[in-house]
């Protein structure tokens, strides 16, 4: 009972979160026969509009472009896949958003951006100002330049890696993780109908990365134990993060309002 009352404050505690970093997966925004799927941009665009008002400072983190630009292009590398993909992505972002008089600013990044002292007090300063001003920053790796050289390494491992890095660099409250799947599991439930949803983890141990599936889509990067990974440095740094299904956006709205959605990653206090 204890235990159960403890979880339930921690989701209370999502209530006052004030600075929320919300990552969405390619496979919310894309599909890989008919490219971007507009209704999720534009449903998407009016609860984040709707969540600004109410006061709330949202960073979207978007993956897409290069899933976009693929399919639209074909069998072509995955940088200019990204240089067209991220046009066509930010163009439908825009329309979406001006619907709703909410202002977007777009950030495409490297990790360079991030670990240099000087690009890294640009970024910061960019995007305290656009959260002054109440601007929507929306963020994405440079997929058209990032390079994964020993010497010169600019590319994130992935747009899950990029999200908490984000979140690390402004303090964030809270960090929500959209995917095409309920939470995380304690086994496959593709493969096995038994397995169940795990609510809340305040550790993760090397048997959950091991029981969790390394397959991915058709489009992306990431996968479940990517979204581990990235758990564990948000546990770590002590932010707050929720691993949920994003097929309908509306799930803001219960996670925000502490609602048992999803997993929750969070220290017991």
């Amino acid at each position: 009972m204890f235990y159960i009352v403890k979880v339930y404050l921690m989701r209370e505690d999502i209530k006052k979160a004030d600075i929320i970093v919300i990552k969405v997966g390619t496979s919310l925004l894309v599909s890989a026969e008919t490219g971007i799927i507009e209704s999720a941009i534009s449903k998407l665009a009016s609860v984040l509009a709707q969540l600004m008002r109410s006061g709330k400072k949202i960073i979207l983190v978007s993956s897409g472009a290069v899933g976009a630009g693929t399919v639209q292009l074909g069998e072509v590398s995955k940088y200019a896949a990204a240089a067209v993909g991220q046009g066509i992505l930010t163009g439908l972002y825009e329309a979406e958003f001006k619907k709703h008089d909410q202002k977007i600013g777009q950030l495409l990044l490297s990790r360079d951006i991030l670990t240099v002292p000087e690009n890294r007090q640009a970024f910061d300063q960019t995007i305290q100002e656009l959260l002054a001003r109440r601007i929507l920053p929306i963020v994405n790796e440079n997929d058209a330049v990032t390079v994964d050289e020993r010497e010169h390494r600019t590319k994130f491992e992935d747009n899950d890696e990029l999200s908490l890095l984000i979140a690390e660099a402004v303090d964030a409250d809270l960090l929500i993780m959209l995917t095409d799947v309920n939470g995380l599991y304690s086994e496959n439930p593709t493969i096995n109908e038994e397995a169940q949803m795990i609510r809340h983890l305040s550790k993760i141990d090397q048997r959950l990365f091991e029981a969790s599936d390394p397959s991915l889509g058709k489009l992306s990067r990431g996968g479940i134990r990517s979204k581990l990974k990235t758990a564990t440095g948000a546990l770590t740094a002590n932010i707050s993060m929720v691993l949920a299904n994003g097929r309908d956006p509306h799930v803001l709205y219960d996670i925000l309002a502490g609602r048992e959605i999803g997993t929750l990653f969070k220290k017991q206090q």
